[in-house]
């Protein structure tokens, strides 16, 4: 079973959306946001903060967005403010994540067992079911709690009652598993599969056949989506085909980074980002010249952004070396060059320079993470340069 694929959330829409679905995916610690039709697609619609680890799977309401890391599970208001907050804590590694109208549901791979919890985390059940071999994903509709093993598919009713180990039983299946009005479907090796949901009959293990290495999938009323990673590839794009088989598109959206790891859709219209404060960034050594009185500061950033320096009689320019690719990702070493200006201050600042050799001063650096609310910071530094 391919983990690095990534698990993808299960989302069961109960009716069809009045209004266009908005799809979200997860890649290397951003979440994405697109319109149903793919258009508009943007990877940094909200920045994980506080993770523990790789984010293992992603589930939507209609209200919040849920995500699950090594640790715990967090969530984050759709309607602001974009405060994430861990709402279960103390898990090992669980698997995936899924959300109805009541409860969210998760998988504890080690113990064999899928936990729930009230939508706020409250009433905690770690092991609601339990005694279960190697479970690896969830999905859940109005009626049914369903999770995945190895070469099986259970279901229970929403009480816990009525537990079904082998309610569909599968080939060797992945980590992906969806639940529409119609049909379960599962992810294989390179296919998706499908079985009726009524009585887990009319197998068909390459209901979708051809793809790439497929991981978990998700499902609207119109439509299946997966996250695709082609044949000894690091990367994935998320693909589509309609519920019906037809239409597919092994890179319906290619992402922008590596490890993206999970996708959801739901009913809302795709959303503007959810705007955090910039990441701190690290202010390095200084480096002086004595002949003209500038100073190059070494300023280590998170992502890519706009540095804007502020203070009287100062100008002032960023080198940001060449563009790094695309997938690139982490610390960025960017220099900022200061030197007097040629304003009133900034003739004072020469001024001193000539006479006593050093000019003190206090400059606000304003960074600003793509996407993002502004972060300001003080430094303070002098301008030294050889007395004439």
């Amino acid at each position: 079973m391919k983990w690095f694929i990534g698990l993808l959330a299960t989302i069961a829409l109960l009716v069809a959306p009045a209004a266009p679905a908005a799809v979200y995916w997860d890649e290397s610690g951003t979440l994405g946001a697109a319109n149903l039709d793919g258009s508009s697609p943007n990877p940094k619609y909200l920045l994980f903060r506080h993770l523990a680890g790789p984010t293992c799977d992603v589930a939507v309401t209609a209200t919040h967005l849920y995500w699950c890391e090594w640790f715990g599970i967090w969530r984050v208001n759709l309607e602001g403010p974009a405060v994430p907050t861990q709402i279960v804590s103390g898990l090992d590694n669980p698997g995936g994540i899924a959300v109805d109208g009541s409860h969210v549901y998760w998988v504890n791979r080690g113990a064999g067992s899928i936990g729930r919890a009230a939508l706020d985390g409250s009433a905690r059940e770690d092991s609601f079911i339990s005694g279960l071999r190697e479970p690896s994903e969830v999905a859940v509709d109005d009626r049914y709690l369903y999770w995945v093993t190895f070469n099986e598919i259970g279901r229970a009713r929403l009480d816990g009652t009525g537990i079904e180990k082998a309610f569909v039983e599968t080939i060797p299946a992945g980590p992906g598993l969806a639940a529409d009005s119609n049909y379960l479907y599962w992810s294989g090796e390179r296919a998706i599969g499908r079985a009726r949901l009524t009585d887990g009959k009319g197998v068909d293990p390459d209901f979708i056949g051809g793809l790439d290495h497929v991981g978990t999938i998700a499902v609207d009323s119109g439509h299946l989506y997966w996250m695709n990673t082609p044949e000894g590839m690091y990367y994935s794009t998320i693909g589509r085909a309609a519920t019906d088989g037809s239409d597919v598109n092994k890179s319906w959206i290619p992402t922008q980074k590596f490890n993206a790891t999970s996708v959801a859709v739901d009913g809302r219209p795709s959303p503007p980002p959810l705007p955090l404060p910039s990441r701190s960034f690290h202010i390095g050594k200084v480096s002086h010249s004595r002949i003209d009185g500038s100073a190059v500061i070494h300023i280590s950033v998170p992502e890519r952004g706009d540095l804007v320096v502020s203070g009287p009689g100062i100008s002032w320019r960023v080198n940001k070396g060449p563009e790094p690719p695309s997938y690139r990702y982490g610390s960025f070493n960017w220099r900022l060059k200061l030197w007097p200006g040629k304003t009133r201050f900034g003739k004072k600042i020469r001024t001193r320079l000539r006479n006593k050799g050093r000019a003190r001063l206090t400059l606000k650096l304003t960074y600003t993470e793509e996407g993002q609310l502004p972060l300001t910071v003080e430094k303070r530094l002098a301008l030294v340069q050889r007395r004439r």
